[in-house]
């Protein structure tokens, strides 16, 4: 799915400029979010990057169970996209790929195997690194609410009949009212188009 950014930033360098769309890309700011879309053939790719603050309200390691259960749930969301990119059933579109990428994830799996590691330790030796996990969890987190944290999505769809689809409506902002605004970037045969989206404008044309 970088080629679907390379090919974005190509193509509409002629219309905004290189170095806006790049600042675009690049941004962080809670309540935005961006959109990468290209239908080419058959293929339909979609690319989202968002902060993380729009998804779960919060950027940093989830600590509490209830923010462990909140990243787990927008996690299953946003691996079945079906929910939220709604394409005309004439199109005949099937999802061929999914991928939800970010740091929150990578670094949930790698303390849960360090959980499991230290379940079989001895006790004394797990207390003492438990001791000093503390430390390190703390400074860890200390980071991560000073930094911040996107959600990267990325999606395709293999459509029978691509000529049925003259655009899209996306529901993220019914599931994710933290999210308020989405910039895309569009190209299809139509051509190309930049657009803004909300709450009561999500509709995505080609």
């Amino acid at each position: 799915m970088k080629l679907l950014v390379g090919v974005v930033c190509a193509l509409a360098a002629s219309v905004a400029g290189a170095e806006g769309i790049e600042r675009q890309l690049e941004s962080h700011e809670h309540g935005k979010a961006s959109m990468n879309v290209v239908l080419a053939g058959q293929v339909l790719e979609i690319e989202i990057k968002t902060p993380a603050a729009n998804i779960l309200g919060f950027e940093h390691q989830p600590e509490t169970g209830q923010q462990k259960q909140a990243l787990a749930a927008a996690v299953a969301q946003l691996n079945a996209p079906e929910g939220f990119i709604r394409l005309a059933d004439e199109a005949d579109c099937q999802l061929s790929g999914a991928d939800v990428d970010s740091a929150l994830l990578a670094q949930a799996y790698e303390e849960e195997g360090e959980h499991h590691h230290d379940d079989h330790d001895e006790e004394g030796h797990h207390d003492e690194e438990s001791h000093h996990d503390d430390h390190d969890e703390e400074g860890h987190h200390d980071a991560e609410h000073e930094g911040h944290t996107d959600f990267e999505l990325s999606y395709q769809f293999k459509c029978q009949k691509p000529e049925a689809l003259s655009g899209f409506s996306l529901e993220l902002f019914q599931q994710y009212p933290l999210m308020k605004q989405l910039e895309v970037q569009a190209i299809s045969p139509a051509g190309q188009s930049y657009q803004k989206l909300d709450v009561d404008n999500h509709w995505v044309n080609f």
